[in-house]
């Protein structure tokens, strides 16, 4: 019987086979203290195959991929989490920042209740029911939106906007839902604090445009990263009119959005 090779050497071999390979690196900035000395940085495979494992030197990282497929490229160390980076066309990305901050989150209690307010509005919208929603389920929907967009203007009063170091990344995410699916006026409000976050990268590009196209289509202007979408009559999404199309995957590639194509060409 023959003896099987590790997991790591069919990985190696199966990213040599590959018609082309892609290198991709970047910045790792770690929130609330220098980078951890013996973090590890991999890539998850869409295929399930085994993971790719990269490199890490300092607050540098370098990872060879295949320049096809789709991957989720995570950090790993003790003591510390990571926001998972998503990459779909890894022969467009070049240059990347990944983010790390304590595991020890500084408010446990208020990530834990923008985590279960994140659940609740997609709970909300898996449950629309097919064709026209009754009058009762409008009011559910309406009122729940109300309801947390109201705790969420009260916990940014009290704190400011819960970034990934005070709550984490899955509490934040729950937190710019409520706002993404609030009233117009809330969303320009968490916008503006999103934009300082993000400097800092305490909030993930892709939720910062999403945001952006969708105060853009609220005004009646063109969108920048295409995000934007509305029902046509018979039934079909139609996306929303986009500012200089032609270099649309361009911009969402920067935010670390998937390109669409096809759009202005």
């Amino acid at each position: 019987m023959k003896k099987l090779l590790p997991y790591s050497v069919l990985a190696l071999a199966a990213l040599a086979s590959c018609a082309q390979a892609v290198e991709i690196n970047g910045v790792i900035h770690a929130i609330g203290g220098a980078a951890p000395p013996m973090a590890q940085l991999v890539a998850d495979r869409a295929d399930k195959l085994p993971v790719i494992a990269g490199k890490v030197d300092g607050d540098r990282f370098s990872i060879t991929l295949p320049d096809e497929g789709l991957f989720r490229l995570r950090l790993e160390a003790h003591g510390w989490l990571s926001e998972p980076v998503f990459v779909p066309d890894p022969k467009a990305v070049g240059e990347l920042d990944l983010v790390m901050y304590p595991a020890a989150i500084p408010e446990p209690a208020l990530a834990e209740e923008l985590k279960a307010m994140g659940e609740q509005d997609l709970a909300m919208r898996k449950s629309v029911p097919a064709g026209q929603p009754d009058a009762a389920f409008l009011k559910r929907w309406e009122d729940g939106n109300k309801q947390r967009e109201k705790r969420l203007g009260e916990i940014i009063d009290s704190k400011g906007w819960p970034t990934v170091s005070k709550v984490g990344h899955e509490a934040e995410t729950g937190a710019w839902l409520i706002a993404q699916h609030g009233s117009p006026d809330f969303l320009k409000r968490c916008l503006a604090l999103m934009f300082e976050a993000a400097d800092r990268h305490e909030v993930p590009l892709a939720q910062l445009a999403l945001s952006i196209d969708r105060v853009l289509a609220n005004d009646h202007m063109k969108q920048f990263y295409g995000s934007q979408f509305v029902m046509t009559e018979e039934g079909k999404q139609a996306i929303l009119p986009v500012e200089d199309p032609v270099h649309l995957d361009e911009r969402r590639r920067k935010m670390g959005l998937e390109a669409i194509g096809g759009i202005g060409k």
